[in-house]
């Protein structure tokens, strides 16, 4: 039962991740030249998840720089789409290991109350 739990925490924590790594690229896409960092969830053998960094290689647009309107520079490779997504399946997983967290409690609850 406690291992339950700390699987839902784990699940809890690398949402949490996601989010964090999503918001990160979501403030740098309008910088230049800035590499996306993609949050992707891993299952623990034990049970949990965990989050692997990856860097996102993928070029960015060419735009004009604001310095010399003749020169192109190296835009930021986010896109917003890709990132909204990445969000909501992160809140998604947020709140399932919520609810998994809530019943396992009231599971554990339940016992409790039969063995008095």
């Amino acid at each position: 039962m406690i291992a339950g739990i700390a699987a839902a925490l784990s699940g809890m924590q690398a949402g949490g991740r996601m989010l964090g790594v999503g918001a990160n690229n979501i403030a740098n896409a309008q910088t230049g030249g800035f590499i996306r960092t993609r949050a992707l969830p891993q299952e623990l053998s034990p049970g949990g998840v965990t989050v692997i960094l990856d860097k996102d290689e993928r070029p960015g647009p060419q735009i004009f720089s604001h310095e010399d309107p003749l020169m192109l520079r190296q835009g930021s490779n986010v896109d917003l789409g890709e990132e909204i997504i990445s969000q909501l399946q992160a809140v998604n997983l947020i709140e399932a290991n919520i609810a998994s967290a809530r019943i396992q409690d009231k599971v554990l609850g339940s016992l409790l109350d039969i063995t008095e």
